[in-house]
């Protein structure tokens, strides 16, 4: 039970989280924000995510090396945001083809995580490399709507 608890909690809640996060994104470009007040306010809602994970939760290691990695996906995700909004609000590309695609980052996280962190050992590669040709056909198949 705890493998599918971990399935439901650690990938299936946050991908609806992160599916309504994309249309408040959207109606945030749709209202004419600028990307640095959005990254800002977006920031402002991390940072409330945050205390509450903090008060939640008991904490790891600090401001270290582990502090820096954190850093960085914080600028990649801000990167990777600045260039949906240009998606939403330059090109007038619509939520529905955009987020499926930015959503197939899902692959290169698999990749990476093979080649980073050797997951390739605990996982069944050939169920993995199918699941990975159905995402990139879906990604295909949405740009193409």
């Amino acid at each position: 039970m705890s493998n599918l608890a971990g399935v439901i909690i650690g990938g299936l809640v946050p991908a609806v989280v992160f599916g309504f996060g994309a249309i408040f994104q959207k109606h945030s470009n749709n209202l004419g924000i600028g990307q640095g007040t959005y990254l800002l306010c977006f920031a402002l809602g991390i940072g409330v995510a945050a205390l509450l994970a903090y008060a939640l939760m008991p904490t790891g290691a600090g401001l270290s090396k582990a502090g820096a990695y954190a850093i960085g996906h914080g600028l990649l995700f801000g990167i990777g945001f600045v260039g949906l909004a240009l998606g939403f609000n330059h090109y007038d590309q619509p939520v529905s083809r955009l987020i499926p695609l930015a959503n197939m980052s899902t692959l290169v996280s698999v990749v990476l995580g093979l080649l980073i962190f050797r997951e390739h050992l605990a996982l069944n590669v050939p169920v993995l490399l199918l699941g990975s040709m159905l995402i990139v056909a879906g990604g295909v198949l949405v740009s193409l709507a």
